[in-house]
């Protein structure tokens, strides 16, 4: 049943196909369904549908992957199939004119990016002009999808590198100013991660954003003060940032006694004890 359906992925009828691709989505919502679609080399067969000129089945189609994806096994399928599904999703990011669709793009691409060798992968493409591109949409998800996989290509030292120098750092500081939560949350996480390298901190503070990310330690969001804390420590190192730092140090002592936050305090010590160190 499921090869006939993988069939009608090919045929004329517009309803055919969106019905077949619903039916195999569903399939790869249970364990035995995403093994029969790795098993069978399926995943070929539905990367095709991103190219579909019906909304309702491209949607199904990043639905499926996205359901594979739900467990190691299946993103460790994806990334090493014998199609370079990174480099499809990374040109998707310009193709798919559907903002619905372009939100499964940058999901996808983003619980990918948790595999191994999805990041070196992805640092052969042009994930990140286009990634910057998308850091400056109208829509609060993209911007923040957008964000999230910056950061999560930033995990290692290379992908720290190449995201500096495709100069995301400016972007990501003005999203340290958006009106969205959950995009201040995905800036200061990947600001966070390329805070880690000198070059980073060394553009985040000539920025001139420092008091920016200061104020954000009173931001209403746990997430967000967790991040900055751990940024401002990153950047402290840099002695210039350290001397500016000293501001926030009241702020950073009430946060180590505040005893609901256990995370929070524990890394506003460590920025502390970074600001306050003397050579």
């Amino acid at each position: 049943m499921i090869e006939e359906l993988v069939k009608c992925f090919k045929d004329e009828n517009d309803t055919i196909r969106e019905l077949a691709s619903s039916a195999i989505m569903k399939v790869a919502n249970v364990e035995r369904g995403r093994e029969y679609i790795v098993e069978n080399k399926i995943i070929v067969d539905v990367t095709k549908l991103f190219e579909d000129d019906i909304v309702g089945i491209r949607s199904n189609a990043y639905h499926t992957l996205i359901n594979l994806a739900d467990f190691m096994y299946g993103i460790s399928s994806i990334i090493d199939y014998e199609i370079n599904v990174i480099e499809i999703l990374v040109n998707r990011l310009v193709l798919e004119v559907e903002e619905s669709i372009l939100i499964l793009v940058l999901k996808l691409m983003n619980v990918l990016l948790e595999g191994g060798r999805s990041q070196s992968i992805i640092l052969t493409t042009l994930a990140h002009p286009r990634l910057n591109e998308h850091l400056q949409s109208k829509n609060k998800l993209i911007r923040e999808l957008a964000a999230r996989n910056l950061g999560s290509i930033s995990f290692n030292e290379r992908g720290k590198e190449a995201t500096i120098k495709a100069e995301s750092i400016p972007l990501l500081c003005k999203m340290l100013h958006d009106e969205v939560s959950d995009c201040r949350v995905a800036a200061t996480r990947a600001l966070c991660s390329l805070a880690q390298l000198k070059e980073g901190k060394v553009q985040i503070f000539d920025l001139g954003e420092i008091e920016t990310i200061i104020k954000l330690l009173d931001d209403p969001s746990d997430q967000t003060r967790l991040n900055v804390v751990q940024l401002i420590a990153a950047l402290a190192e840099y002695p210039d940032a350290r001397e500016k730092s000293k501001d926030c140090l009241p702020t950073l002592r009430n946060l180590v006694d505040d005893e609901k936050f256990p995370l929070v305090s524990r890394f506003a010590a460590t920025a502390i004890d970074v600001i306050v160190w003397t050579p």
